[in-house]
């Protein structure tokens, strides 16, 4: 059967549906197709039905016009209906397809719509936005892979790289065509995260690109394609060749790509060695610490063994401040070691604090000691104890540590009736009397404010921030009790995080300190505790807060952060916003109304 010619008729009526019945008359082009039609139907009969059916259309009159058509259409589509291929020849095999975990999101318009703005706007408080909208799983919409695409080259650099760091990696190979047809080898900004982001997706299908960009790119993509080259031996040759450059940038971009290859040739661990004993052991600190190696993670325990040693001996501070150094770097590379050796360098340093309290160079002995504290706060559970057994004895930069170590290994009630009392220098003003107390209290704050997958960077001079330790340890759940602690203190952030339904004590608090509040974000923090805990004050209060945002040029705020809020009321609530809509501008009018009609549509 010859499909194609009723294809063609297909197409006509089409046509002459949408310019209308009256030109069907005699149409020229449906009155060509009547012999075809004609012929085919010697062979199957349905044709000579469809060409008289065009011969009856070609003929009418502007009364029979409409229904000919009508009758040609029903009847040429029934039989393509009937006739048409659904597949294709040819082996069945299942797509690639990139799990985005969980479940996939299909954000609402209250919450989009604010997020888009911030990806393709500039202004403060978009930071906020993007990463509060990624840890709710809101990228998992597949609608904000493209414009988080384009936020790669966002002005603001802190967005760019979050936005590739965190949120592009969710998509897969699926970005790679755009991540490609957007490179330019020669850029900077935006395109260093798009050549990273290529070789983390697909290693061996970028290494065209990898290539080029050594070969023909701008200085800074020459570098970001340095630390993407692999284990191959021309990869090895060009790493170790380039680790002696005399470009600081290249040099570390090299040396952290060979520590991350491990690969443990003879020429490769003489190059690490070399770095490790000298000043460029400060570029690779990272990479060091996740190296493979084993022989170059006992080199490192070797050499800050003896640094160590030798920091004590020294009395000159000249000396001492590069001794420290790099003896911070050292003991850096050390973090996450479980093994047995490392922990009894580490134990040993603990025990030596008070002789590198001594040290009073820049850096100095107390850095050491508050790094120490640090690795062990995050390490084996006997350095765990041993630290948490001393705090007490602890302070500065030492006792956070301490205190997170004891939360981390204590029982919720143990640890309340342990470190409760320390809270209440929060309250007062430090002075000289009791700067020991309060600051004491701040540091208990911080680790009761802190959640398992927060992460906290210690600061102590000449290591870049990447390089740094991290805390990663978990934390256990906080006893109750601790609620009324932070009320008492006047510890408002623990208070929000703490605030439970129900509890007067927290209800007074809260609305004292929204009636205090200056700052949107502080406020924000305040309404969304009121509104979680179902406080009787919530919807009065973020009525005020949006007639007063309302008066800023930017509402994409108040769309975003106060919109949500809007349907976690309860149902009576209602009437109010439907009133406050009728004073607002229109553009926030639109943007908050979705808002309202989920408060409307919520069960009762």
């Amino acid at each position: 059967m010859s499909i194609p010619v009723l294809i063609e008729v297909y197409d006509e009526t089409r046509r002459l549906a949408i310019a209308g019945s009256a030109v069907a008359a005699g149409d020229f082009r449906l009155k060509k197709l009547v012999p075809p039609l004609q012929k085919s139907g010697e062979k199957a009969p349905v044709f000579a039905k469809v060409a008289q059916a065009v011969q009856a259309v070609v003929d009418s009159n502007d009364k029979t016009a409409s229904a000919a058509l009508l009758d040609l259409t029903i009847l040429v589509n029934a039989i393509l209906y009937t006739q048409g291929e659904t597949g294709l020849a040819g082996e069945l095999k299942p797509l690639e397809t990139t799990d985005l975990g969980g479940q996939v999101t299909q954000a609402g318009a209250r919450v989009l719509k604010p997020l888009l703005e911030a990806l393709s706007s500039t202004g403060s408080g978009r930071m906020e936005l993007v990463r509060d909208a990624f840890e709710r799983g809101t990228f998992k919409d597949l609608r904000l892979a493209k414009p988080a695409l384009h936020a790669i080259d966002d002005p603001y650099p802190e967005i760019g790289d979050f936005i590739a760091e965190k949120i592009l990696p969710l998509y897969g190979k699926a970005i790679l065509p755009e991540l490609r047809a957007k490179l330019d080898i020669k850029g900077r900004g935006g395109h260093l995260n798009r050549l990273q982001l290529m070789h983390q997706l697909d290693p061996e299908g970028s290494r065209d690109v990898i290539q080029s960009t050594l070969n023909d790119g701008s200085k800074e993509m020459k570098v970001a394609a340095i630390e993407c080259l692999g284990t191959a031996t021309e990869d090895l040759v060009y790493l170790m060749d380039q680790a002696r450059a005399k470009a600081r940038d290249v040099r570390a971009a090299a040396l952290r790509a060979l520590a991350a290859a491990g690969v443990s040739t003879k020429d490769v661990l003489a190059t690490l060695k070399k770095a490790i004993d000298g000043p460029d052991l400060e570029l690779m600190i990272a990479r060091v610490r996740e190296c493979s190696i084993q022989e170059i993670q006992d080199y490192v325990l070797q050499q800050a063994e003896q640094q160590a040693a030798d920091v004590l001996k020294l009395k000159d501070k000249a000396q001492q401040a590069g001794a420290i150094t790099r003896l911070l770097y050292l003991v850096s590379c050390l973090d996450e070691r479980t093994d047995a050796k490392a922990e009894a360098f580490l134990l040993g340093c603990f025990e030596k604090a008070d002789a590198f309290t001594a040290i009073k160079s820049e850096p100095s002995g107390t850095d050491f000691n508050e790094l120490v504290a640090q690795v062990l706060s995050q390490g084996t559970l006997k350095m765990q104890k041993r630290l948490v057994a001393a705090y007490k004895t602890l302070g500065g930069g030492m006792l956070p540590p301490a205190i997170y170590a004891a939360r981390a290994i204590m029982a919720p009630a143990e640890f309340h009736k342990e470190f409760n009392t320390l809270l209440m220098g929060v309250s007062e003003k430090r002075t000289k009397k009791n700067s020991v107390e309060h600051d004491r209290a701040m540091a208990l704050l911080g680790v009761l404010s802190s959640t398992s997958d927060r992460t906290y960077y210690r600061r102590w001079m000449g290591v870049d921030h990447r390089q740094r330790p991290r805390i990663r340890t978990s934390v256990q759940e906080l006893d109750p009790r601790w609620l009324d602690a932070a009320i008492d203190a006047g510890a408002v952030e623990l208070v929000c995080k703490l605030a439970r339904a129900g509890h007067a004590g927290a209800n007074q608090f809260l609305a004292k300190q929204l009636s205090d509040a200056k700052k949107p974000h502080d406020t924000h923090t305040l309404l969304q505790t009121m509104v979680r805990i179902g406080h009787p004050g919530a919807a009065d209060a973020l009525i005020d807060a949006i007639k007063a945002q309302s008066k800023e040029t930017y509402h994409g705020y108040v769309s975003y952060w106060y919109g949500r809020l809007i349907p976690e009321l309860p149902k009576s609530a209602l009437p109010k916003f439907e009133d406050l809509l009728t004073t607002l501008p229109e553009k926030l009018i639109d943007q908050l109304m979705e808002s309202v009609l989920a408060l409307k549509n919520k069960p009762e």
